[in-house]
């Protein structure tokens, strides 16, 4: 009986102090200037592109702030959601501290929810794949004439050397520099022939590389592409954020690794390449001759959500789909992240994911389960998901909440996921009320105007009343 009270007393403390970190996350929030105009979550200005931070004080906040009153709240939301002609609004409001919900308009319905998916994507995949993860891709020698590129889910890589950024963190032509030198030895040691073909192993991933639920438009809008284990720049020709996305990704690293690795063989005087790519897997007992690592798990999951990725986040769920040993497609990505969700104690009645993107019209998700999960993760025992809420993006300062919600009492405060879809948008995430407490919010648009992103000036609206509340 002590012992179970120990476990319980170590339990509560445990919590508490998740809340109260994931409070911090308001206390100091750095700023930055954006500047552009709004974007669709698909062609995001990228974060690189920001100006310098300047810091932006905050009211301290205080545990103990009284929490809005639910009435009041009401009296204050449904003016502005109701002023949206011909839309169908739904939304949820909850008091991080306690987990109570203050305000319901159908929040309970699920909806289509666009890029606020990337929010449950983002906790799956940080809490069942690790925040501190990197994806491995290796050079293999299958045999004396054959060297196969693997893909290991970096759909990040870069063409170049390693770097400092997220998108390039793993450099394809170092890679080709250290598989070079490498070859030389072996080929020294005649383990290598003096010509050697190149593969691409990118059977990590299966089944279909485009979803069946995606209108075929969103390839032409460059939005999203085939889905590989291995992409340069998130399925992008360069390093450029509005760069075409190619159409095989995966050969196009293989191809781009093979240039590379001609080029530091020819310098190095090692074996002569041959002229094809052609795919094929790897040997489970070929020889590892170089590798390089990804970004950090948490960096990407940060950089999805500032610039909204849909490639990286369908290759994100694919991982996480991997990482529980089930295939690695989109059904099984797809059902791996609402598993965990709900795993993780989150309401997902009435969830239906069929991506793990948004970009799908048939992904079914409630206000009541998004604004849940975003308080869950404030105040989770897990200090990797109380990181959720500093990736988000940041209002009138990082990613597609860059040129939103610029005034003084919103700029900095809010932190949200935006969502776009033709006759759909939604808005995610989490602000502090004028008497200092953490609020998680979620709002969804639905509209039969055929117009892309619609009212997005009443989601802001809502989320500057929240921000602007005391409420009582």
């Amino acid at each position: 009986m002590k012992q179970a009270h120990r476990l319980r007393r170590l339990g509560t403390t445990v919590l508490l102090a998740g809340l109260v970190l994931g409070l911090l996350a308001f206390f100091l929030i750095p700023v930055v200037a954006g500047s552009g105009t709004p974007k669709a979550d698909g062609d995001a200005p990228a974060p690189a592109v920001l100006a310098a931070a300047s810091a932006t004080a905050l009211a301290h906040l205080d545990p103990a702030a009284p929490a809005p009153d639910a009435a009041v709240l009401k009296s204050t939301l449904d003016p502005i959601l109701t002023s949206a002609q011909g839309a169908s609004i739904s939304a949820s409001v909850i008091d991080v501290a306690t987990g109570e919900e203050l305000y319901s308009r159908s929040g309970a319905t699920p909806g289509i929810p666009a890029s606020s998916l990337k929010v449950l994507t983002a906790i799956a995949a940080t809490h069942a794949i690790g925040e501190d993860t990197r994806f491995t891709t290796r050079a293999v020698l299958k045999d004396a004439n054959t060297v196969v590129l693997v893909g290991g889910g970096d759909v990040l890589l870069g063409s170049g050397s390693d770097s400092a950024a997220v998108s390039g963190r793993a450099g394809l032509g170092t890679l080709a520099s250290r598989t070079a030198a490498a070859l030389v030895e072996a080929r020294a040691a005649s383990l290598v022939a003096d010509t050697v073909a190149i593969q691409l192993d990118d059977s990590l991933f299966t089944g279909e590389p485009l979803n069946p639920a995606w209108d075929p438009s969103l390839l032409a809008s460059n939005d999203i592409s085939p889905i590989s284990p291995i992409a340069m720049y998130g399925a992008r020709a360069n390093a450029g954020a509005k760069a075409e996305r190619v159409g095989d990704p995966g050969m196009y690293a293989a191809k781009t690794f093979a240039a590379a690795l001609g080029t530091a063989l020819e310098a190095a005087g090692g074996p002569a390449l041959g002229t094809a790519v052609t795919r094929a897997e790897a040997p489970a007992q070929g020889t590892e001759l170089a590798s390089v690592d990804s970004a950090t798990l948490g960096e990407q999951v940060r950089f999805m959500l500032e610039v909204s990725d849909n490639y990286v986040a369908e290759a994100l769920g694919r991982m996480v789909a991997v990482s529980g040993q089930a295939p690695g497609d989109h059904a099984n990505g797809a059902r791996a992240v609402a598993r965990i969700v709900g795993e993780l104690g989150i309401d997902t009645t009435g969830m239906d994911l069929v991506d793990t993107s948004g970009l799908a019209a048939a992904d079914r998700v409630s206000p009541l389960t998004l604004a849940s999960a975003m308080a869950h993760a404030a105040t989770s025992e897990h200090a990797a998901l109380r990181n959720i809420g500093y990736w988000l993006p940041v209002a009138g300062a990082t990613g597609t909440m860059s040129a939103r919600l610029g005034s003084g009492d919103t700029r900095g405060v809010v932190r949200a996921k935006t969502g776009s879809l033709m006759e759909v948008s939604s808005l995610t995430g989490q602000t502090v009320s004028r008497d200092g407490r953490s609020l998680a919010f979620s709002i969804l648009v639905h509209t039969g105007d055929r117009t892309i992103a619609p009212n997005k000036p009443v989601l802001d609206a809502a989320a500057a009343a929240l921000t602007r509340c005391g409420c009582r």
